[in-house]
């Protein structure tokens, strides 16, 4: 029994993906657009460079895939068009206040305004995210419970203090472990590495990387550049507070899509999700 119904999970997920014109080849697709990709060595699922990806375009994508949603849904299903388009704005809102918390937390020197601005970020982004019944992981409890202490009374804040060249030296390690893997002799490969190492942050080298780079550059006019950048940075951050506002002022019984999709009818935002639940509904009693 169990071996057939394998071989017909086996045999539907290869005509899934024989299906070029599926609702999900065609939701892939959007993503592979802005250049993100599900990783097979990360389980299927997104690494961190790829929901940076996500967050920096959370309008295009979201607003794209309702569209898909809509069009491809079949008669017996049971959103309408408008809990569909709610469920993707949800989605959407929630990637923009986590991209606006992180944004903050990385500011060297905040000031009491940023910390505090932080905070309703990481609530209002805690509180979409556990009507979506995500996970409290141990990195949204330190956003809730100590990023904003820290930023207050650490010298310079978090924004000097983060991981980045941990994941450069991941990224280096494993181009060098390609290069060299077909050393036998682990002495000789040691010696080759540590001396493209060596070579490749020598001052001259560096140097004249960057002359390089600077010469393949596009020709764009500083004031061109700093124009669109200013643009940019203006219009993500309209939508950081636009995405603050609507979970703070917005109410349970417009998500009629939650209702259906979890906890047999009932929408529990909250529900056993330990101190994050707990520290939210007490904030909720302090303000009523």
């Amino acid at each position: 029994m169990l071996a057939d119904q394998q071989s017909k999970l086996k045999e539907m997920r290869r005509v899934k993906v024989r299906r070029q014109h599926s609702i999900e080849t065609k939701l892939f697709r959007v993503l592979k657009d802005v250049g993100v990709e599900l990783s097979s060595y990360h389980g299927e699922s997104l690494n961190g460079k790829d929901v940076k990806k996500v967050m920096n375009n959370a309008t295009h994508i979201f607003d794209q895939l309702a569209a898909i949603l809509k069009e491809g849904k079949r008669k017996d299903c049971l959103l309408s068009d408008d809990a569909i388009g709610l469920l993707c704005i949800h989605f959407r809102e929630v990637y923009v206040l986590w991209d606006g918390a992180f944004s903050l937390a990385r500011k060297i020197d905040p000031t009491d305004d940023d910390t505090e601005t932080y905070q309703r970020f990481v609530l209002a982004a805690l509180k979409g995210s556990l009507t979506l019944q995500c996970s409290i992981t141990p990195k949204v409890h330190a956003m809730l419970m100590h990023v904003q202490w820290q930023m207050k009374n650490l010298p310079g804040g978090l924004g000097d203090k983060m991981e980045d060249w941990v994941e450069r030296l991941h990224q280096w390690g494993i181009r060098l472990r390609r290069r060299f893997r077909t050393v036998q002799d682990p002495l000789i490969r040691a010696h080759a590495r540590e001396k493209a190492s060596s070579r490749c942050n020598h001052p001259d080298v560096l140097a004249r990387v960057d002359v390089t780079d600077a010469a393949n550059k596009r020709k764009l006019s500083e004031k061109k550049a700093d124009l669109l950048s200013a643009r940019r940075k203006k219009q993500r951050d309209e939508g950081r507070f636009q995405a603050l506002d609507y979970f703070e002022h917005s109410k349970e019984e417009r998500l009629t899509w939650a209702i259906l999709f979890y906890d047999g009818g009932k929408v529990d935002s909250y529900g056993s999700k330990g101190d994050a639940a707990e520290y939210l509904c007490h904030l909720e009693e302090e303000g009523e």
